[in-house]
């Protein structure tokens, strides 16, 4: 996972601005390992073209959810 997604709660839109293509590959590292079909990967697609902020926050959500485990 790369150093630019947040680790924890955010109070306030992470800042800066990456590239479609880092902002691609963060997600695809946060979603390492899960299984994805043609929607999954367009959903996926489509959410690497949106704002750096908004994106890093929806990585940062399934990274945070991924590290606490099922139920938590």
């Amino acid at each position: 996972m790369s150093a630019a997604v947040p680790a924890g709660p955010l109070e306030s839109a992470p800042g800066g601005f990456l590239p479609v293509e880092e902002r691609s590959a963060i997600l695809a590292g946060v979603l390492d390992g899960v299984e994805m079909g043609s929607w999954d990967l367009r959903v996926a697609g489509w959410l690497s073209g949106l704002d750096t902020s908004t994106m890093l926050t929806i990585a940062s959500w399934i990274a945070r959810a991924r590290a606490a485990g099922p139920g938590k």
